[in-house]
């Protein structure tokens, strides 16, 4: 029975269980599905964008997960997927639907998009996740009056303006 199973493996070409090669063979199956793609980059970005407005830290994020911060990073980098679980529970910690975190996924999959310069191509995600752009507008909407508000943006214009010269 024995010698008929190990000759039905190897007719086969099947590596016996437990052995070096059909581990080997097993780690690359398992590591090519895994890789993480732009689906995970931008959930990772959506991560971080939800994270900066709430104003948490990694290491927050990682102790009400229960998770390293260091995780939290490989996240919002893209480098590690999210299960469907750990999404959940993401989710739930920031307050946000789940399909939130696929919102907007089609213009960065979409295929041909117009190449234009720099400062046309601000992406409003990486803009918010900067804590100065935080800052910047809450000074701004600070601002009670008006009008003030509008001579603030008008510096603001003047002085990018300057900077182009």
């Amino acid at each position: 029975m024995i010698v008929r199973l190990l000759l039905e493996r190897q007719s086969r070409r099947m590596p016996l269980p437990g052995s070096a090669e059909a581990s080997n063979q097993g780690k690359r199956l398992r590591r090519s599905s895994k890789k993480p793609n732009h689906v995970d980059q931008h959930v990772g970005t959506r991560l971080r964008l939800r994270r900066n407005l709430l104003d948490l830290s990694q290491d927050d994020l990682a102790r009400r997960l229960g998770v390293t911060a260091q995780l939290i990073q490989k996240y919002e980098a893209g480098e590690t997927r999210i299960s469907a679980s750990r999404l959940y529970e993401i989710a739930n910690q920031l307050a946000v639907p789940i399909t939130w975190f696929f919102d907007e996924i089609d213009v960065k999959a979409g295929a041909a998009v117009p190449e234009a310069s720099h400062e046309q191509t601000v992406d409003f995600g990486e803009l918010v996740t900067k804590r100065e752009s935080r800052q910047l507008l809450e000074l701004y909407f600070g601002i009670s009056d008006e009008r003030l508000r509008r001579k603030a943006l008008q510096m603001a214009e003047l002085l990018r303006s300057r900077d182009d010269e």
